[in-house]
């Protein structure tokens, strides 16, 4: 199997939950039925359910059951497909009332999801016990361990990970001798640092491997497929040049378009709330609604945004642990339900900010992250945002250095491939994590 093997398994997902949905349908029809169903009937069925299905592909996708990767344990992976499926009957019976009052399907409906949860649910474990996709990790000593880990906690990577010590005891093989160790491996693909001075070494065995059709992939790439971030040793103002588009000026405003959208229900939302939040506010503590801070913008401009306040007093840039400031009562709740960011609507409008992009940082703290983490400010060079890549992947709030050091991998992920889609994809899984209140 190839590398593309990894990333055809969620396509392969799409096109499987398809199947399942069709075959259930069928089975729903003629369990509901006396009659045999005609394939006119069924067709017929099909259109009127399509809608049906796209919102089941959108609560899979949400809950991430189209992830290459899946840490869930069994019962998640089934409460996943469930929540998904309850979507599907709250949302397409709300769809078929609006839009087809004359024919409203409950129990065909009902029945359908319960045959597509156990469809889907056996697939996916099923998928779990097939053979292996055998990699040799080479010269990547720095992120091996890392690797390692992530894919023996992962049975439905299909991974076999084989470590070689190649680089550091060079002297010990030939070319020759490299080249017939891999090949006897069975190894599929081969994960090499490129950008290592000890891997120009052994180009020449590498060329020769290649021969044999063993894929040879570069460990920056691999590592992006694998965990959707990049890696902080190769990053530098030439990546930035070399890997990040600087010319998108359809794509910036095609997303301003879709902020001022946005802003119009977001806007209708916090005014609805705003009387509530003011005085349980209030009742907390009695001090002030809002918490003005000052903050980063786009190439390092300061702004100012407006939250609603959660902690005793107004964020000086400091950790949350170093200082005596506390999350209030009810300004946890807030956090947990973003409910807090509802005022920043007024950035967005304003252009300071955008709905997804890397989350910025108050002023002070940004001064102190700038010295300690190399090229920092590159995660500036685009419109920070209320959510974005890190997240909706991180199931923390970065709290050290060494946490918004790994923050800063995510962004610079998001940097690299920022587009509508990823937008839209960073999206609908904060709509995860806002339902499921988690993340950073």
């Amino acid at each position: 199997m190839s590398i593309w093997g990894i990333n055809i398994k969620k396509y392969n997902l799409f096109l499987a939950d398809i199947c399942f949905f069709l075959i259930s349908l069928y089975l729903a029809l003629s369990l509901r039925r006396v009659d045999f169903v005609s394939l006119e009937y069924f067709l017929l069925h099909v259109k009127t359910f399509f809608v049906v299905y796209i919102i089941f592909v959108i609560g899979m996708y949400i809950m991430g059951m189209y992830d290459v990767i899946q840490l869930n344990s069994v019962f998640k992976k089934l409460k996943s497909i469930f929540y998904a499926a309850i979507s599907c009957v709250l949302l397409g019976n709300t769809f078929f009332y609006l839009f087809h009052n004359d024919y409203t399907p409950k129990t065909v409906l009902i029945i359908q999801l319960f045959l597509l949860v156990i469809f889907t649910f056996l697939f996916r474990i099923s998928g779990e016990t097939k053979s292996k996709i055998k990699i040799a990790l080479v010269a990547c000593d720095e992120y091996k361990n890392e690797i390692e880990n992530i894919v023996n906690k992962n049975n439905s990577l299909e991974i076999d990970i084989k470590s070689q010590n190649i680089i550091n005891d060079f002297d010990k093989y030939s070319d020759k001798n490299i080249t017939e160790m891999l090949k006897s491996s069975g190894v599929d693909i081969l994960v090499v640092d490129l950008s290592s001075e000890k891997t120009a070494k052994i180009f020449p065995s590498i060329y020769d491997i290649s021969k044999l059709g063993i894929k040879i992939v570069d460990i920056n790439n691999f590592y992006e497929m694998i965990f959707k971030k990049a890696i902080l040793n190769s990053i530098g103002y030439n990546w930035f040049f070399k890997e990040v588009r600087v010319d998108t000026k359809l794509y910036e405003f095609v997303k301003r378009c879709i902020d001022l959208l946005l802003c119009i229900p977001i806007f209708i939302l916090w005014a609805l709330l705003h009387p509530w939040v003011y005085f349980n506010i209030k009742k907390d503590d009695g001090k002030e609604i809002y918490s003005l801070q000052e903050r980063v913008g786009r190439y390092n401009k300061k702004i100012i945004i407006k939250k609603y306040r959660t902690m005793t007093f107004t964020d000086a840039g400091v950790w949350q642990e170093e200082s005596e400031n506390k999350v209030t009562v009810f300004g946890s709740f807030l956090r947990k339900t973003r409910i807090d960011e509802l005022p920043q609507v007024f950035s967005v409008i304003k252009g300071d900010m955008s709905f997804i992009g890397p989350r910025t940082d108050n002023i002070n703290l940004w001064k102190n992250l700038e010295g300690e983490i190399d090229n920092y400010n590159l995660r500036y060079s685009v419109t920070p945002g209320l959510s974005g890549w890190a997240q909706v992947n991180m199931d923390y709030q970065p709290r050290t250095v060494e946490d918004t050091r790994e923050r800063f991998k995510y962004d610079l992920y998001y940097l690299k491939h920022r587009s509508v889609i990823l937008d839209f994809i960073i999206m609908l899984k904060t709509i995860k994590t806002v339902l499921g209140r988690e993340g950073s």
